[in-house]
Parts: structure tokens; sequence; C-alpha cells
């Protein structure tokens, strides 16, 4: 009897501490987050950017904190416009390497696909000339995968707004064309439940900024 009761204790003290362990890892990675999308300090961005890449390497086979390296990345990437092209595919480069993780962890969830866009058009962003054929079909494939899955997600259509926004009137862009995705997009971000760090929910400010920028 007094082993068994050990044995159930001790199993009680590891579901515990794996349990405590999960939290405190989702609690981290909520703050570092949080950190990096709040700051419009470039040099915070980049040292919470640093720590998400510490805490994927750290946790390779959790999806949400490799998720969250290689959109920080990206997005990095997106902003210093001003940096050589060659130092934004530099972080492009470690985006790839989390979102090949997170491919490997969940092929099929809509969010790999968006992100895999995501890290496409900021691919293409980098050198529209050259890239906007080849960046712009592998951006329309996961967009369009993304949406088999779940239609109602609004990044898809947040970002197929802000891609269409940059894209020459020319051909089809605009901010009058990009309209129509940003304003679906918005509804769709009121549905969306925030707040828990393991289900992306990005986008929603983004997405308002460049609504506004449509509309001026």
């Amino acid at each position: 009897m007094k082993t068994m009761k050990n044995t159930v204790l001790l199993i009680l003290l590891i579901t515990g501490l794996s349990s405590l362990k999960a939290q405190t890892l989702e609690e981290k990675l909520t703050a570092t987050f949080l950190e990096f999308d709040t700051t419009q300090v470039f040099s915070k961005k980049m040292a919470a950017s640093s720590k998400l890449e510490l805490m994927a390497n750290m946790e390779s086979e959790n999806f949400a904190v490799n998720y969250y390296a290689a959109y920080s990345k990206a997005m990095i990437s997106y902003r210093e416009k001003e940096i050589d092209k060659d130092t934004r595919d530099m972080y492009l480069d470690v985006a790839d390497d989390f979102l090949l993780k997170v491919k490997q962890l969940q092929p099929k969830n809509e969010e790999t696909y968006i992100l895999a866009a995501l890290i496409a058009n900021a691919r293409l962003v980098v050198d529209g000339g050259s890239r906007w054929k080849k960046q712009g079909d592998i951006f329309n494939a996961n967009i369009d995968s993304a949406k088999a899955i779940n239609p109602l997600n609004p990044r898809i259509y947040h970002l197929k707004g802000v891609a269409v926004f940059f894209t020459p009137k020319m051909f089809g862009g605009g901010a009058k064309n990009a309209l129509e995705y940003l304003e679906k997009a918005k509804e769709l971000f009121v549905n969306q439940l925030n707040g828990n760090i393991l289900v992306p929910y990005w986008g929603e400010k983004r997405n308002l900024y460049f609504l506004s920028q449509c509309k001026k």
C-alpha cells in the first residue's frame, strides 16, 4: 500500500512539474511577444526577437515558440527598409529556419501557411523587381492553402490586403483595391479570441494602420 501511495505521489509530482514548466514557458512567451509587438524602439524590438530566437532554440519541439521566432524575424526585415538587402535577407534566412520546424510540427495548420506567406512577401519586398514572380507565387499558394482550411482567418485577408496595397496600380494594386481585403480582415478580427499566445492572433493593429492609409 505504501509503495503504491508513493508511486501515485511521484506521478502527481511529475505531472505538476510538467504543468508548471509549460505554464512558465507560456507566460514567458506571452511577455516576450508583447515586448516585441508593442515597442516602436528598434533596439528593444531586436532584443525581444533575440529572446524569441533563444527560446525557440531551447524549445525546438514547441510550435508556438518557433512560430513567433520566425514571425519576429520577418517583421524586422519588413521594418528595416533602410538597411542593405543582404542583411534583410539574413533575417529572413533565420525566419525560414524556424518556419521549417513549424512545418514539421504542424504542417496542415492554417497559421503555418499564413506564416509562410508572410515570409514570402517579406522576401518580395526586399527586391520586388526581381522577386515578384517567384515570391508572389509562393505567397498566393500559401494564402490559398490557409483559406482552404479556414476562410474566416483574418490574417489571410490582412496579408492579401497589404500585398495589394504595395502592388502597382497597373498590375491591379493600390489602396483602392486593397481596401476590400483589409475591411474583410477588420470584420473577422472582431470575432478573434485574443490573448492566448498558443493560438496566433497578431495583425489587427497593423490592419487598422493600413486601413487608415487606404482612406486618406
